[in-house]
């Protein structure tokens, strides 16, 4: 409770000393590294010399959305993000790993693995080249966010095996830094901008994500 008033004081103060404020809509694209727990499926250990199938090879690239609410104070603005981001295995690829892993055993992938994130978080963009039309940025700030994955269901033979799961439900604490570019169109700005976003998982690892970020603001 103590921590919610404050940063409701916290976002007071700065809105008083706003220039403008915005409100806009984006969307994500990104590519996920959590390539430790796939390895996990089923208590799979990789032999030594079986090649490395990347989590961002298995799963290709994650698709979602957003909204943002900017808070502009000169060259220094402050962004607060809602995002919902979801991807799903690429069936074949998994299915590559799961063989490459278990070689000479009849396990194939079923279904699941879908991994959905939900997070909301606070940004600093600090313009260090603000030209009239083109503003270039750079950009950090942290939040939290959910993330929680189908269970994988494999097969042995016709058999399919108890469902496993790859990450636990959890909320964690996430931080992120990039760069990005505003263009200022008349009353509104497209932006477009590329942060990596570290993930606090509750197993002790942090998961590293790309983010490509697009959208516009009114």
């Amino acid at each position: 409770m103590k921590r919610f008033l404050l940063s409701c004081a916290l976002l007071i103060s700065t809105m008083a000393w706003a220039q403008s404020v915005g409100f806009g809509v984006h969307g994500n694209m990104i590519n996920s590294n959590i390539n430790a727990k796939l390895k996990e499926i089923a208590g799979i250990t990789p032999s030594t010399g079986v090649l490395q199938v990347a989590l961002d090879e298995v799963y290709g690239l994650g698709l979602g959305g957003g909204v943002h609410f900017d808070i502009n104070m000169s060259i220094l603005s402050i962004r607060i993000s809602g995002d919902y981001i979801t991807l799903s295995p690429d069936k074949d690829k998994f299915q590559t790993f799961v063989q490459q892993s278990i070689p000479g055993l009849p396990v194939k992938f079923v279904d699941g693995g879908k991994v959905d994130m939900i997070s909301g978080h606070a940004s600093a963009k600090l313009f260090v080249l603000p030209l009239p039309v083109f503003k270039i940025y750079a950009t950090g700030g942290a939040g939290i966010a959910n993330v929680k994955a189908t269970k994988v269901i494999l097969s042995l033979g016709n058999t399919n095996l108890s469902p496993v799961a790859i990450l636990k439900d959890q909320t964690v604490g996430t931080f992120n830094a990039g760069a990005g570019v505003d263009i200022e169109l008349g009353g509104l700005t497209v932006f477009g901008e590329l942060k990596v976003n570290w993930i606090m998982l509750e197993e002790g690892t942090s998961t590293y994500i790309p983010i490509l970020t697009a959208g516009i603001t009114f």
